[in-house]
């Protein structure tokens, strides 16, 4: 793991024109081979109305061999609150606790790499942590409805979800140090923000800002990478042996009926009926062909991705609803700033909330 910190800025006669004592967010962006949507991205962040002496960029090139690293280095000359961590391929789970560890910022601001932040984004969410006392933010995330297709990737998350996406959420330190960070044992970028979210908010409450905005533009993807997301519903049996009780209050009955009822029957059909709009208005008869052939073969992955389903229930079947690994119980001095909050209310047809963006920053 190599650090690479941003030196401060100096002025023709050598002196220090920033210091950054002051640092009040940390951004987090985990990275893996898209090099020019980060460079959107970091665009966005460059343009904060936050003073940029008082948050830090943090991005985690997890394994990124495309010149990331390159880029951030290159960029670090003029922006001396950007920070490069660069790491072997781990997955985005641990690149966000990686760069959390390393964090000068009372917040964490954590968002993807294929993501737009607002020119408020960081003021806002800084001013709903000293407004509501809240243990963590989940901002409002917008995309451009018309350019969706079936084989887009994108978030569209307008009320708030309890699954609180990792596109546009934010943590104080101290309540995501007290549980651990994010629980690496998953094995796929799903269900470990809803996981984070609902450990934290035993400690704070966990409140939706819609002022707090993220866009998160529709993202091509091929149909095969579609298809295959259902792979990542393994991770609902972890998410379930850790949360028994919340998992049937807010997904459903089980893992089992997650996979089989909610996304073999109810997602699927609700895609066909989806792709029938494209034979109306618009008239897009590709995107009506994609449709369906997304949903056959999602069909055909739910069929033959079942022993490992499998394999994850036997796995998870007897593990503790308190895993060893991630604190429970709340820090001495933490409860005293958390003030009353509303947690977020979920709006989406299924699952957490991460679902809806069907892969994850690695």
């Amino acid at each position: 793991m190599v650090l690479n910190r941003g030196q401060p800025r100096r002025d023709n006669a050598g002196s220090v024109t920033r210091v950054f004592m002051g640092i009040q967010i940390t951004v987090i962006v985990p990275t893996c081979n898209r090099k020019d949507f980060l460079t959107k991205l970091l665009s966005s962040l460059f343009q904060q109305t936050l003073p940029p002496d008082q948050y830090e960029v943090v991005v985690v090139s997890d394994g990124s061999t495309d010149g990331t690293g390159d880029l951030v280095r290159a960029l670090q000359e003029q922006h001396p609150n950007l920070v490069l961590l660069e790491q072997r391929n781990q997955g985005p789970a641990a690149a966000r606790n990686a760069g959390a560890r390393v964090a000068r910022g009372e917040y964490l601001a954590f968002t993807d790499d294929d993501c737009i932040a607002s020119r408020e984004w960081l003021e806002r969410t800084s001013r709903v942590f000293e407004r509501t006392g809240a243990g963590a933010v989940q901002g409002r995330t917008s995309t451009d409805r018309e350019a969706r297709s079936p084989l887009t990737n994108q978030v569209d998350n307008e009320r708030g979800m309890y699954g609180v996406p990792t596109c546009n959420a934010a943590y104080r330190k101290g309540i995501f140090s007290a549980v651990g960070g994010f629980d690496e044992r998953f094995p796929f970028p799903h269900n470990e923000d809803a996981d984070l979210a609902w450990r934290a908010e035993r400690l704070g409450p966990v409140v939706f800002a819609p002022e707090v905005h993220i866009i998160h533009p529709p993202r091509r993807e091929t149909l095969w990478g579609r298809a295959y997301w259902v792979r990542y519903l393994e991770s609902d049996f972890l998410l379930y042996a850790k949360h028994p009780e919340v998992y049937r209050q807010r997904c459903s009955a089980s893992p089992w009926h997650t996979i089989y009822w909610r996304a073999f029957v109810v997602a699927q059909f609700g895609g066909l009926k989806s792709s029938v709009k494209y034979l109306v208005r618009p008239f897009k008869p590709r995107y009506f062909f994609q449709g369906n052939a997304l949903v056959l073969v999602r069909w055909w992955n739910l069929i033959r991705f079942y022993p490992f389903y499998l394999r994850a229930a036997r796995r998870h079947r007897r593990a503790s609803v308190k895993h060893s690994s991630q604190p429970q119980l709340a820090v001495p001095g933490v409860l005293a700033k958390i003030g009353t909050g509303l947690n977020a209310e979920e709006t989406a047809a299924r699952g957490t909330g991460s679902e809806q963006k069907e892969a994850g920053s690695t």
